[in-house]
């Protein structure tokens, strides 16, 4: 009976591969090329992650490599196994089919899925993988949401590399060979393939106590797998981001700020302007991409000051010592710069539309600025180049129109790029003299963007010790010197007296603080995201002063507008002077690209509410600036209600007030003076 018992298992292990391999052979050809793929991306990304520069989250594997690659290989095996399975099940169902016509048409539409499937599976890894080591983050809802409503197809194309479009035919070619090849040599690729499946996963088993090593969920799952269970968290079954039981009392409007009681203070606003000169100023903007407060002038480690040169003219200067961006990416935030408005509280971008039409900081000048934008990087994907051209900023000179030397990082996942900084700060000085007086000049600097170029021992304070804090306080020492630059040729020239030099961040630079994950600026709001420098230097207008009350991207142009006497209505910008005695507002606000929105009053009482998770807490930064111990909201429910209510009436108000602006007309009985 033992020995009936083992001849059948023997003729079922026997004649398995040959079921498979005869019955389902375009289900096996998709099965074998997933297989080679997501074995190929595991070994991809563990080189990676233990020779690459930059390494997403600073993650380094703790065991040996083959050992870190088995741990990870079970979540790549269940997504062969599973996509067979569905496939080889799918492809039974042509027995259902008697009609000879209606089966080839099924056979055909089938593997033409396949194929499409598997090109689809082959992208979302490439992304993936280029996304973990270029942003620090992995492929999930809100990076496919952000480029369907941000990014255009062409730009899209223009990320894919010509060597992406090749390797694309590497697997369909596999699928292929496979699906064409001899019966016999399929039960072979089947026998192969289950030995090497159990010697993978029983190898897996041996570092079983590897996945306890808080390994990122980007990093341990697939591709695939973290996409779609985010998907299912953050899209299909999304939480509804209504306010469930909160009571709104709206105080109406007047203008684009709501007025009443519970945002704003009932005070008519007092203002201490400076004096008045008779010559129009020239303006100088120097945006540094991803500089956070908390390192700009960071000694804690025993490491000499990165920006020693602007922490003296701080002290010359209005310092706002507690500044914020408006949002966690940079093309919201700059917005904000120029406009003194929020961008919409929502992941799509007012500033990159055609039609937005809304005055910028260009608008308000006089026709005979001489205007003009400088920057080492390509802007499509993170400034509002929309905006800025409709406001009247045509003259923009950026990567695809320099032609200086390309500062890059190749590796086997992709390339950052950008102009040499130093080459072009040259350029920028060297416009400033050609430009006729006055002038608006913006720089928007790229060096302490990731992956935070070395440009030499000049500009090291800190040992290049492989993790990515050290390279980015040696970009911030660079930048220093790049703003001591224009600060010291302004001077030689005789032009800053005349120049009002505005220097600020976009956003703040996390690096692992709360939350493994947390690298970059984009995937929290935490206040390394959000805190970021601003010093407005002109002694004649702005006499040393440093803030210690919150202050706002929002603020900036409502302020300069104020410091050169041009007219403008305040109640048309979200932000407000600082040269009110008292500011009227009762909270500033954030927008999080990782799908929260945030207020801060001026008690430093932070409030955030997950857009996805329904969820809502706050911090009392003056006891807990680390944000360490969130608190409940049920304490601050008038500030959460307060920040519904902004949040739920401010996108549709800058839709509209774009509108009326197209059609030339006031908005809700307000416009500002004539603008040019």
């Amino acid at each position: 009976m033992d020995r009936i018992k083992k001849r059948a298992l023997s003729r079922i292990f026997s004649n398995f591969p040959l079921g498979i391999a005869s019955s389902g052979k375009s289900a096996l050809a998709f099965f074998i090329c997933l297989l080679a793929l997501t074995f190929l991306y595991r070994i991809q990304l563990t080189v990676g992650l233990l020779t690459n520069a930059i390494r997403p989250f600073d993650f380094i594997p703790t065991s040996h490599p083959i050992g870190f690659t088995l741990v990870c290989l079970p979540y790549d095996l269940a997504l062969a196994l599973g996509c067979f399975l569905i496939f080889w099940l799918l492809s039974r169902a042509q027995f259902l089919v008697k009609q000879s016509q209606i089966l080839s048409i099924f056979k055909i539409s089938g593997v033409i899925f396949l194929n499409i499937s598997l090109m689809i599976l082959f992208l979302i890894h490439g992304a993936h993988m280029r996304l973990l080591f270029d942003a620090q983050t992995g492929l999930d809802h809100s990076i496919i949401m952000e480029v369907f409503l941000n990014v255009s197809l062409i730009e899209l194309l223009r990320f894919i590399d010509l060597r992406d479009f090749i390797f694309l035919l590497i697997p369909i070619g596999l699928f292929w060979g496979i699906l064409l090849s001899p019966l016999a040599l399929r039960v072979w690729v089947v026998r192969v393939s289950v030995v090497i499946i159990i010697i993978l996963f029983v190898g897996s088993l041996f570092f079983a106590n590897e996945r306890k090593n808080n390994i990122p969920a980007e990093i341990r799952l697939n591709p695939a797998i973290f996409l779609l269970s985010d998907v299912v968290e953050n899209g299909l079954f999304k939480h509804n981001p209504g306010h469930g039981n909160l009571k709104f009392v709206s105080g109406g409007k007047s203008g684009i700020q709501p007025i009443g009681s519970d945002v704003r203070n009932q005070m008519k606003p007092v203002k201490f302007l400076p004096p008045k000169n008779n010559h129009p100023w020239n303006i100088v903007f120097f945006i540094m991409e991803s500089v956070g407060t908390r390192y700009m002038f960071d000694t804690s480690s025993g490491n000499p000051m990165p920006m020693p040169f602007l922490h003296r003219i701080s002290k010359e200067s209005w310092h706002l010592k507690r500044h914020y961006t408006s949002s966690n990416i940079s093309t919201k935030a700059i917005f904000s710069l120029l406009s003194g408005l929020y961008d919409f509280f929502n992941q799509e971008t007012f500033g990159i539309r055609s039609d937005a039409s809304v005055p910028s900081i260009h608008n308000f000048l006089a026709e005979s600025y001489d205007r003009f934008l400088v920057t080492p990087s390509p802007i499509k994907w993170y400034f509002p180049t929309e905006f800025v051209k409709n406001s009247g900023l045509t003259e923009m000179h950026y990567f695809e129109n320099l032609n200086f030397r390309i500062k890059e990082e190749l590796h086997s996942l992709g390339r950052y790029i950008g102009r040499d900084e130093v080459q072009t700060v040259d350029f920028f000085i060297q416009r400033m003299d050609k430009a006729r007086e006055p002038f608006l000049g913006i720089y928007f600097s790229f060096t302490a963007h990731l992956p935070y170029f070395d440009y030499g021992p000049e500009y090291h304070i800190v040992k290049d010790d492989g993790r990515a804090i050290s390279r980015y306080y040696n970009t911030l020492n660079l930048l220093d010197h790049m703003i001591k630059r224009i600060y010291d040729h302004l001077q030689k020239q005789g032009l800053l007296e005349r120049t009002i030099l505005v220097i600020v961040g976009d956003h703040g630079q996390a690096f692992g603080q709360h939350h493994p994950d947390n690298y970059m600026h984009h995937r929290y709001s935490y206040n390394e995201n959000l805190e970021t420098p601003a010093i407005i230097y002109q002694p004649a207008l702005f006499r040393p002063k440093t803030f210690e009350i919150p202050t706002s991207h929002v603020d900036i142009l409502p302020t300069l507008l104020d410091a050169m006497r041009i007219p403008c209505d305040p109640l048309l910008f979200d932000g407000e002077s600082l040269f009110n005695h008292q500011l009227g507002r009762k909270y500033i606000f954030f927008y999080g690209h990782e799908g929260s929105i945030s207020s801060l009053d001026t008690e430093q009482i932070k409030v955030q509410y997950s857009l996805k998770k329904n969820r809502c807490w706050a911090f009392d930064l003056k006891m807990d600036p680390g944000e360490k111990n969130p608190l409940d909201c049920s304490s601050y429910k008038l500030q959460l209600e307060a920040l519904h209510q902004f949040v739920n009436d401010h996108d549709s108000s800058l839709i509209q007030y774009n509108v009326c602006l197209f059609e030339k007309r006031d908005f809700q009985g307000h416009r500002h003076p004539k603008l040019n």
